[in-house]
Parts: C-alpha cells; sequence; structure tokens
C-alpha cells in the first residue's frame, strides 16, 4: 500500500469480525512501533498483546466500574449522560477485539526539564518549553502501529479513555507506577466500513512566513 494512500484511508475501526489476527501480523505491526523516533532515541516503550478474552471482560468491567464512579460526580446532567452512554460502548469495545495492545511508556528521563526547574521555571512553563518529549515518542509508535495494521487490511482504534482504569490495570495485568498504558490500540478484521470524518483544509492549518 502507498504510504499517502494508507494516511487518507485509515479510520479509526470499532466493530471487528471474530476472525484471529495471525501473530506474524501482529509481530508486524509491533515492528513498525518499534521503528518509530523517539527523542534522544530513548524508545521510551514496550508493547503487550492481548488475545485472553477473560482478562478483556476484566479491563473492560474496570471500565465499566471507573465510569460508575465517575457519574456521580459530573458537572452536569450532559456529562453524566455522555459518561453513561461511553460506559456502553465507546470505552469498552477493546473487549471484542481479537486482539489488543496496550503501549506503554516507560519512564523518561529528561534532564532539560529538571535544569529548567532549577532555573526558576513553573510546571506550567516547562511543559511549554519541552512539550512532553518521552509521550511525543510513543505517540509516533502508535501512529505507525495503526498505519501498520491499516496496510494488512486490518482496522484499529486509538483509545485512550478505558485509561480511566489505569489503577485496576495495574493489578489485572501486572505491572507497577513506573510505567503506564499510554493507549490500547483494538485489531482486528473491520467489520463496519465508517464514513471518512471531515478534515480541516490545508490552507485553513498552515502557513509560510
Amino acid at each position: 500500500m502507498d504510504l499517502f494512500d494508507a494516511f487518507a484511508g485509515r479510520k479509526s475501526i470499532r466493530r471487528f469480525k471474530q476472525t484471529l489476527v495471525p501473530d506474524a501480523d501482529i509481530r508486524k505491526i509491533l515492528d513498525a512501533g518499534r521503528l518509530a523516533p523517539s527523542a534522544n532515541n530513548t524508545q521510551p516503550w514496550s508493547f503487550l498483546v492481548i488475545k485472553n478474552r477473560a482478562v478483556l471482560a476484566k479491563m473492560a468491567e474496570a471500565v465499566r466500574q471507573q465510569i460508575d464512579r465517575m457519574i456521580p460526580h459530573a458537572e452536569d446532567e450532559k456529562q453524566a449522560q455522555r459518561l453513561a452512554a461511553y460506559k456502553g460502548t465507546y470505552y469498552t469495545f477493546f473487549e471484542k477485539a481479537p486482539a489488543v495492545i496496550a503501549v506503554f511508556m516507560e519512564g523518561y528521563d529528561a534532564g532539560t526539564e529538571r535544569l529548567l526547574a532549577s532555573m526558576g521555571y513553573a510546571a506550567e512553563d516547562i511543559m511549554r518549553l519541552r512539550p512532553n518529549p518521552g509521550l511525543q515518542s510513543v505517540a509516533a509508535a502508535i501512529e505507525h502501529m495503526l498505519l501498520a495494521a491499516h496496510a494488512l487490511g486490518y482496522g484499529s482504534c486509538w483509545m485512550t479513555g478505558p485509561l480511566v482504569a489505569q489503577e485496576a490495570f495495574e493489578k489485572l495485568l501486572g505491572y507497577g507506577k513506573g510505567k503506564f498504558i499510554a493507549a490500547l490500540l483494538p485489531v482486528g478484521v473491520p467489520d463496519e466500513q465508517p464514513l471518512a470524518r471531515p478534515r480541516k483544509s490545508l490552507d485553513e492549518i498552515s502557513r509560510t512566513v
């Protein structure tokens, strides 16, 4: 598949056929993530492939339980209704995918941030001067994997909503606070053909100086 065709053709997929994804294809997707650029070549990522249906079901239930705890604290009724809807599908559809890739961000030691702090910069100013290079690196790996999945004929979706249950995931998947899941990527043969979402025009978002 041509790279620019992949850019144009990739869509977020939330419904999957129950066709198994061969391990060889999963490895190709992971390898695409491995080849992404990263700050100082730190490669601050690792990947966990989850195929166990019981584990995925427990993860989805943990998300539902967390949202139930969140709803009473909603800012208004509209937000409460939106959270309830997310609990039903938007945050939990990953449990029906044949495979889910949990993309972890490992610890990223950025000396520049410490230097700026020692110079008296506030945390919000440091974020503006050094906008999270570790997380940007992991995001590059995620995008590589999304494009690789599409090129291989699979669908996926960049999911961060389920991470409201990160504390439960730590216990279910056996990882500590030294790293965290940055995104879940469900992978499978698409069982839907969503229309392309509208994008802003290039003229609207770019300029030359």
